[in-house]
């Protein structure tokens, strides 16, 4: 049997118990956690239909569904993983898996769309505190530097895959058992991870005697929440809401008050000395440009094939060689990228990732779903191959007693990436889509005679990415045209996804600008210490 590690790793503080000798049970530990909560973060989109039919929900009820999972999750993810790394990983793993649990098992069973919302926000919180453990347990589990890249390659490909196949997963269950079912597969999955995680997971509290910053959480969960919420609501209110403007002036001061304070706590909630390294930008600029590029543009291309009249089942399979090209690329990436700068290999794989934007556009009248082929392939290697990268890199930048902090440092960039590409693509998206409608309809002969109020559901229909299946809901004294309104619809849908995919271009370029031009003053910095050589 093996031994057990005794480790003290701050004076004053009680040993811990970490038991490096059986990693195994620690990977797929994280690992199936890893898959529920991403898993849960991309398959309602599958299930919104169903939703909006069971509890006669407006779009804002819907929009909810997502929004409430994302804003907590991404709000007080960096306030768990600094609580986890005081109270201890293993347990914080366990509360987390619980509360996830728990309101899994309660949403299957909400009477209205509010309950449901109140539910999600729950859900999210359970996801931060796992996503706040998962790093830092195989960072403990994996002490050898061989055996860790490999571990977080298998993570990297979990994380991959749960991204991309959530609405395969979801279309399925919502076509054979109802969106309830999406739910509820989580609790006996969950069930099994609480058992098996109090019998094998080692405690890995690292700093036992560090006091929590509770101010800096108040002042850091706040700004985010702010900020996210803002970026996820200008869709639907417009970025000169009064509303959202005051969000953003809100959470620009909630987390410029954040930094002052963390340059003055006791016992800060985060290290700001890894901010001032170059390196440190380039991998945050990364963070956020994958996931507000091309995997928050998934979500438009699910809604754009689903208009163009694919079941959510149908449509979850032509998005599967994201998934496949990701897996593989996550897996293989940590062996193969071992001998390359960490700002290379970041900084080359956001530009793969760019190129695959780029591919997806250009889309025709007279294509099928196969135009998209190329720049899932691409652009899925670059996200497999990325997201080990950024993985590993989060690493980097802190003590490995603080491993916890850095890891959801990025973690919660990711998340505020997704939240703004999803924002800022869809915000695109809705305007060229109504504003083509809009165009085209008028066009359409006859159409005078239509009410305005229909002519108005139309437009706002195509505009939210429902393509020519708008054409179902056309009443029956209108139906001579049909094919008319559903060339307009096609036409603003295919216009508004290229717009989407040159957005996102752009987006991508600017960061691997950015990020290049950080990593490149890095190497120099690096490259200047007295104690080394010259660069040559």
């Amino acid at each position: 049997m093996p031994s057990t590690v005794k480790t003290a790793t701050a004076r004053g503080s009680t040993p811990t118990d970490v038991s490096p000798h059986r990693p195994g049970p620690v990977l797929f530990i994280v690992c199936v956690a890893i898959f529920m909560l991403m898993l849960d973060a991309m398959v309602v989109s599958a299930a919104l239909a169903d939703i909006r039919s069971d509890f006669d929900a407006s779009i804002d009820g819907l929009q909810w569904v997502v929004d409430a999972y994302s804003i907590p999750l991404a709000g007080v993810l960096l306030t768990f993983a600094t609580l986890g790394d005081r109270y201890g990983r293993k347990r914080m793993y366990v509360i987390g898996m619980a509360v996830f649990t728990g309101s899994s098992l309660a949403m299957t069973m909400a009477g209205s769309i509010v309950a449901l919302d109140v539910l999600r926000v729950v859900q999210g919180i359970g996801a931060a505190m796992l996503f706040a453990t998962a790093l830092p347990l195989l960072a403990a589990a994996f002490p050898d530097a061989g055996a860790r890249a490999k571990a977080i390659g298998v993570y990297g490909a979990v994380m991959a895959s749960a991204t991309v196949l959530g609405p395969v997963i979801g279309g399925g269950l919502v076509t054979q058992f109802g969106w309830r079912s999406i739910f509820l597969i989580n609790v006996p999955i969950g069930i099994a991870m609480i058992v098996l995680a109090a019998r094998k997971l080692p405690e890995t509290a690292s700093t036992p005697d560090r006091r929590a910053d509770w101010l800096g959480s108040l002042l850091l969960t706040g700004g985010l929440v702010a900020a996210v919420f803002a970026l996820t609501r200008s869709h639907a209110l417009g970025w000169t809401s009064g509303t959202v403007i005051a969000l953003i002036v809100g959470g620009g001061v909630l987390l410029t008050a954040f930094l002052f304070w963390q340059t003055r706590a006791g016992n800060p909630l985060f290290d700001i000395s890894m901010a001032k390294k170059p390196g440190f930008t380039g991998t945050a600029v990364v963070s956020i440009a994958h996931m507000a590029t091309l995997m928050a543009s998934a979500t438009y291309l699910a809604l754009f094939l689903m208009g163009q009249g694919y079941t959510p089942l149908e449509m979850g399979l032509r998005l599967l060689p994201i998934s496949a090209c990701a897996m593989i690329a996550a897996a293989v990436t940590p062996v193969i990228a071992r001998r390359v700068p960490i700002g290379i290999g970041l900084t080359g794989t956001m530009a793969v990732v760019t190129v695959g934007m780029w591919l997806l556009g250009n889309y025709g009248h007279d294509d099928s779903w196969t135009h998209f082929l190329p720049g899932m392939i691409i652009g899925g290697l670059a996200i497999g191959a990325l997201t080990s990268l950024n993985q590993a890199a989060s690493l980097t930048f802190a003590s490995q007693e603080n491993a916890g902090m850095s890891s959801a440092t990025f973690a919660t960039l990711r998340q505020v990436g997704m939240a703004m590409g999803i924002a800022v693509l869809g915000a695109m998206f809705s305007q060229v889509a109504t504003d083509r409608a809009e165009s085209g309809l008028a066009a359409v002969p006859g159409i005078g005679s239509v009410p305005q109020d229909l002519k108005d559901q139309f437009v706002d229909l195509v505009g939210s990415g429902s393509g020519h299946e708008v054409v179902g809901s056309v009443p029956a004294q209108f139906h001579d045209a049909v094919p008319a309104l559903t060339r307009v619809a096609d036409s603003a849908s295919i216009d508004a996804l290229n717009a989407l995919a040159n957005l996102g271009t752009v987006i991508g370029a600017a960061a691997v600008a950015i990020a290049g031009a950080a990593f490149a003053i890095d190497r120099r910095r690096v490259s200047r210490r007295p104690s080394e050589p010259a660069s040559p």
